[in-house]
């Protein structure tokens, strides 16, 4: 057994023998699927809540939908369900302003429908990768970090993810060194905010821009991004990033849930399986109406293909589950240079269950040398963990 685990029994486990109410907090694309998890374990649930600025007497699985006010001024006990993502601070002030009134729990629930998820049989399936990736982490921090992202997963407790937490542009600063000619390739360059954090971090001195997106809604406002700022030495692709060039499905309707469609065992391109149509919604919009998913057929290419003899000192992977696959595709660019130096590498983890192991043993064996750092950035679930390698 794992001696970082603390939780031996799944949120699930305990609301079947709590004794309390239980009500949900937010609608939309989250609470279908804690609903239907909570029927699949035969618990009821006694009523649903959204924000203040969200309701309108609508109706949600049976429920009129009432004021988060309305909860936080309830007296008798009971057991308050957290069934949307954001990262944004006023929200993530009422998650926890929330937890000192009522016993509350963010259950985990993957981003795609179907994938598995971190059970104790799960934790002792993966028990050796687990431990391997564990005690190669560079930092205390890290393990901690991986520790306390399992232990939310199992539990859905708050804490585990308060006392993890760091921020970004400090994780950025104090663990990679970025010098004044740097090339970066932004992969899942959505609308340029990740550029604007390079230009921060760079001061604007740079050698050249790499930023890749596929999603043709967030590619119009990247490239309107760049236009606006003026930003030189920029190479714009409407692409995804996988580890062979072709085309795929692409779901979405801009933002950052756009995900590619296709089967990961033999990695053959399918049409949209229906359970990869439930994208989990998050931020501002998490409590909002449904959108119809649209689809569409995108080229996807490998990061070898993109640079060819050209090199990225810096790569950031955020690309909605293909990871794994874009790290694949940039193995001829993963060895260091003439003078010895490896490209630093952002890469997002959490897109899969298994991405918290399996991204990093990958990467081990693509290049040893990485060190890999793990962090986990302000977000209810347990989303924006990234892997710092170096």
């Amino acid at each position: 057994m794992l001696s970082f685990i603390k939780e031996k029994e799944t949120v699930w486990q305990y609301l079947k023998m709590a004794g309390k109410p239980i009500v949900l907090y937010g609608t939309g694309d989250g609470a279908d699927k804690i609903m239907a998890r909570l029927s699949e374990e035969n618990i009821s649930a006694s009523g649903i809540f959204a924000s203040d600025e969200f309701v309108r007497g609508q109706e949600f699985s049976g429920f009129t939908v009432r004021k988060y006010s309305e909860l936080l001024s309830i007296k008798t006990p009971l057991i308050v369900l957290i069934c949307f993502a954001s990262e944004l601070p006023e929200q993530m002030k009422r998650f926890y302003e929330l937890e000192k009134i009522h016993e509350t729990y963010a259950p985990h629930v993957p981003v795609f429908s179907g994938d598995e998820t971190v059970t104790p049989e799960w934790l002792e399936k993966y028990e050796s990768q687990l431990l391997e990736v564990y005690n190669k982490l560079e930092d205390e921090t890290s393990r901690q970090v991986f520790a306390s992202v399992l232990n939310y997963k199992i539990s859905g407790k708050l804490c585990y993810l308060r006392e993890c937490t760091t921020y970004r542009q400090d994780d950025l600063k104090n663990l990679f060194a970025f010098g004044p000619a740097e090339t970066y390739a932004d992969l899942g360059a959505f609308n340029g905010d990740t550029i604007k954090e390079f230009l921060q971090l760079t001061n604007r001195n740079f050698n050249k821009i790499y930023a890749v997106e596929p999603d043709a809604k967030n590619f119009k406002k990247l490239k309107e991004f760049v236009l606006r700022n003026e930003i030189s030495r920029t190479t714009c692709i409407q692409a995804g990033i996988w580890n062979r060039c072709g085309a795929l499905e692409l779901a979405g309707n801009g933002g950052r849930q756009s995900t590619f469609c296709y089967k990961k065992e033999d990695e053959s391109v399918s049409s949209l399986p229906e359970e990869r149509k439930s994208i989990l919604a998050s931020g501002k919009h998490a409590e909002g109406k449904r959108k119809k998913i649209k689809v569409q057929t995108v080229p996807v290419i490998t990061i070898d293909h993109m640079l060819g003899n050209d090199r990225a000192d810096y790569m950031k992977f955020d690309v909605e589950g293909m990871e794994q696959e874009g790290l694949q595709g940039a193995k001829d660019h993963l060895r260091p240079d003439c003078n010895g130096i490896l490209p630093k590498l952002l890469v997002a983890a959490y897109h899969h269950d298994t991405d918290i192991f399996v991204l990093p043993l990958l990467l081990w064996d693509l290049q040893p040398r990485y060190k890999i750092y793990m962090r986990k950035h302000p977000y209810v679930p347990a989303w924006e963990i990234n892997i710092f390698a170096k």
